[in-house]
């Protein structure tokens, strides 16, 4: 499908669910079933030095010493292992500095300097894919291969978790380095993401469809949908509201994909009643690999006590049938929850402060962390949610059933002040799982890899464009 073949509304409003719906899951059988005939994303291979399989590099341009204005078809990636050298998947982000530029859809922006690498420029690479360094006698015969290579540079990456470090080469030439392998795919017209460990796909921007691939082939749709649900009550009781995910416009409305990962923009708003709109804003995700990632902001002109006595929200996502796996989560008597449809006394109690949860079968885990800024947890407490409930109803939804729910409650919410308070919320698929996998997960999370361009390296001369 052409990306032009979205139109702004084609995202919007639960009247088409269905139709959609049913576009969904054809579209993703399709490509279960072998698809077109370009290569499926590849899933990643084993790490070098820097054993990260859910983390990524984005440098800035600028920090590349001298290669503003280079045309982007010249550029190219590689690492070396055993000393031999192979390209990686790269791509290049504009970026405006403070977002990237996202240049499909209905509300895209227009490149700056298309086809020129300029400073806000960022080179997107995953880390697992860096090497070794590589001695000068290797280098020379790569570069010599390679000729003419008009310039190159060494991007030197540090893990302060382990003190190991990984390098990889941008290489400048008329024919660079190049490899056809990548890691996501993108259909904007069904707003799905299809990558070789888990498929997702949305209807009215919201998340309707996950199939896994983590330790075996692509299994059936385990995700009946995204659960966004609020409580808000005015002071002195005069109003009370209930909120639900379909209620209010949520929209696609801006996009880009590369071999590296797809970057989507959505928009999301709700009227409430009584002349009161509110409005989520703009929300950014990145898909990888094998994670998801989601920045945020939140900015309050003033306390929402102003005018609400209580408000209470959760968000999370209630599966189909995940009968058999585990749940674990800060505090959880026993260390896990098994997923059965039948709720007990301890899962119904449990309410413990937490920034994390995950859900595990076999060799296959799902670890959601939710990072937030520490003003906001000054007034208000992250508590891990758990419903394991086959014969639940909660209205609105395609399937009753909560096999499990699994998200985040956040209590008290109109105790927040005015102010910015920051967010971001990781998705990590954990092929392979073994106990404990998430607790190293969640130290990357909270540690991040470090890089930047070492001295060594060949300079071009400033193309007439940098001048």
């Amino acid at each position: 499908m052409a990306p032009g073949a979205a139109r702004p509304d084609a995202h919007g409003g639960a009247a088409r669910l269905m139709p959609r719906w049913t576009a969904v899951v054809l579209a993703l059988l399709v490509l279960a079933s072998g698809g077109p005939a370009r290569a499926a994303p590849a899933p990643l291979g084993a790490c070098g030095p820097v054993d990260r399989a859910d983390d990524v590099i984005e440098l800035p341009v600028a920090r590349l010493r001298g290669l503003r204005g280079t045309p982007v078809a010249t550029v190219g990636v590689v690492g070396f292992r055993d000393g031999v050298a192979a390209p990686i998947p790269f791509q290049l982000d504009e970026s405006t500095g403070k977002k990237i530029v996202l240049t499909e859809g209905p509300e895209a922006r227009t490149d700056d300097s298309p086809g020129v690498l300029d400073d806000q420029d960022l080179l997107v690479f995953m880390a697992c894919d860096a090497g070794e360094a590589a001695d000068a006698e290797h280098l020379d015969r790569y570069l010599a291969g390679a000729a003419p290579v008009t310039a190159w540079r060494e991007v030197k990456i540090d893990d302060p978790l382990t003190g190991r470090t990984a390098f990889v080469y941008v290489i400048v030439a008329p024919q660079p380095p190049h490899t056809d392998r990548h890691y996501v795919e993108y259909d904007s017209a069904l707003d799905m993401v299809v990558t070789a460990r888990y498929r997702l796909g949305c209807v009215g921007a919201l998340p309707v469809y996950l199939g896994l691939a983590l330790d075996g082939p692509l299994g059936p749709n385990v995700l009946d949908g995204l659960r966004l649900r609020a409580e808000a009550t005015l002071v002195a009781g005069l109003a009370h509201w209930t909120l639900n995910e379909r209620q209010g416009r949520n929209s696609l409305i801006a996009w880009k994909s590369g071999p590296v990962r797809v970057v989507r923009r959505s928009r999301h708003e709700v009227e409430i009643g009584l002349g009161i709109h509110l409005t989520a804003g703009v929300a950014h995700t990145y898909f990888y690999a094998q994670h998801i990632f989601g920045p945020g902001a939140m900015k309050l002109p003033f306390s929402p006590s102003v005018f609400f006595r209580d408000i209470t929200a959760m968000g999370g996502a209630d599966f189909r049938d995940l009968r058999g796996w585990r749940f674990r989560a800060p505090g959880v008597p026993g260390g896990d929850f098994l997923v059965d449809g039948k709720p007990d006394p301890a899962e119904t109690a449990y309410a413990t402060p937490g920034d994390w949860l995950l859900l595990h079968h076999e060799h296959a885990g799902l670890l959601v962390a939710a990072t937030v800024s520490p003003n906001f947890t000054q007034f208000v407490r992250l508590e891990p949610l758990f419903v394991d409930d086959a014969t639940r109803r909660a209205p609105p939804e395609d399937e009753f059933g909560s096999l499990p729910l699994a998200g985040f409650r956040l209590p008290g919410i109109q105790r927040l002040q005015g102010g910015r308070y920051r967010f971001q919320l990781n998705v990590a698929m954990l092929p392979g799982y073994r106990d404990g996998d998430e607790q190293r997960v969640l130290k990357r999370i909270a540690t991040p890899l470090t890089a930047d361009v070492t001295d060594r390296g060949a300079p071009a001369a400033a193309p007439a464009a940098a001048r």
